[in-house]
């Protein structure tokens, strides 16, 4: 039985568990491998842990440039980070090592790449760590460790963006963006009166949503849906504004299970720049428009995707109202030309095509 392990990352928004998921999921048509998935954080203590990953959600949802500045930091400090991060993980990872006894090694994380590349090093073990990228176009440094067996670059440009920075292309490989099997061949919707648009910003709720929420109450008479994912803040604070004025045309929500059938049911999809947001979007085929990036690992997504043609951006709340008519103008031409590409663009299962290159790469090794 071969085994992999895949390093991912619970809490510092949902791509990286989702990308872990949709990989494991395909990967289980496969008898002969056991897959195991661990949140890389865990792997600290419980202070450690807290600091590293819970931080995350209340840095991405302060005002200014929080965020940018704390990517920055991140990038500035990247060895330093690197070498803290071994050091916090390594009794807990060569603890599980030992007892997986893994054949290869999965990160969806940039931040256990180098980190764990040094753990097995010192330790003298030879298993192969292969990169799973989780941005389309914004390749960070992380990324491009010579050590790291194979590098699965989710995009053309992310393909082009990390073959610019290692010195041996062949350990570059192109694949699609995986995309969580509920998110493939969703069953039509029940049809319903009058436009129904959803607006997500991530798991943790960043952004400008309530803005976005006031103009499209204010402005427009569609319904609108708001998931607010973690943020219990952002939903108490959307229910108080605009619960009551606008009582009927309002759905707020928290975490959604099946948000899917959620975003299935929608006409449009106001997103955040998330890539692993975008690429669900593109999946179920509905029409997207984009109001904002976190920046550093999101900064051109929205570039990415409108030259694809598979979204529009609209980074002012107040012209929203004109964008969502602008798609339905002519009998919605452009929403029927932006689901045409969003097909063109996707047109496989790419998580089941990369879990057929991970069955070959996975080998078992000499313990």
């Amino acid at each position: 039985m071969r085994k992999l392990l895949i390093i991912t990352s619970m809490y510092t928004g949902h791509g990286h568990k989702s990308i872990a998921e949709a990989l494991a999921e395909r990967l289980s048509a496969y008898d002969d491998m056991e897959v195991k998935i661990i949140d890389g954080f865990a792997l600290m203590n419980r202070f450690e842990q807290y600091m590293a990953e819970y931080t995350y959600g209340p840095i991405t949802r302060m005002p200014g440039k929080a965020w940018e500045w704390n990517f920055a930091a991140g990038m500035t400090f990247r060895k330093p980070v690197t070498t803290v991060v071994a050091s916090m993980i390594r009794s807990r990872l060569l603890a599980l090592l030992d007892s997986f006894q893994p054949d290869a090694i999965l990160s969806v994380h940039p931040i256990f790449l180098a980190s764990v590349l040094d753990v097995l090093q010192e330790a003298g073990l030879k298993i192969p760590l292969i990169a799973h990228e989780v941005d389309l176009v914004d390749i960070t440094e992380y990324w491009f460790d010579p050590r790291i067996h194979r590098v699965l670059a989710p995009s053309r440009e992310a393909y082009e963006c990390t073959l610019a920075h290692v010195d041996d292309p062949g350990r570059v490989i192109e694949v699609g963006f995986p995309v969580r099997a509920r998110f493939m061949n969703v069953p039509a919707p029940a049809p319903h009166e009058g436009t129904v648009v959803t607006v997500m910003s991530g798991s943790e709720g960043s952004g400008i949503i309530r803005a976005v929420t006031r103009v499209l109450l204010k402005h427009t008479d569609v319904h609108v849906n708001v998931v607010c994912g973690r943020n219990r803040k952002l939903r108490k604070k959307l229910k108080k504004a605009f619960g009551e004025p606008y009582h009927g045309r309002l759905s707020v929500m928290g975490f959604v299970d099946d948000i899917q059938n959620v975003m299935a049911a929608s006409d449009i999809l106001i997103l955040r720049a998330s890539p692993n947001a975008a690429m669900e979007a593109v999946a179920l085929n509905v029409p997207v428009i984009l109001f904002g990036q976190l920046a550093g690992q999101e900064q051109h997504n929205p570039d990415l995707l409108q030259a694809h043609g598979v979204a529009v951006y609209c980074p002012q709340p107040e012209a929203l109202p004109k964008c969502i008519s602008e798609l339905f103008a002519d009998g919605g031409a452009r929403m029927e030309a932006m689901r045409a590409a969003q097909r063109a663009y996707a047109p496989v299962d790419s998580a089941a095509e990369t879990a057929k290159l991970l069955n070959t790469l996975v080998v078992p090794r000499q313990k």
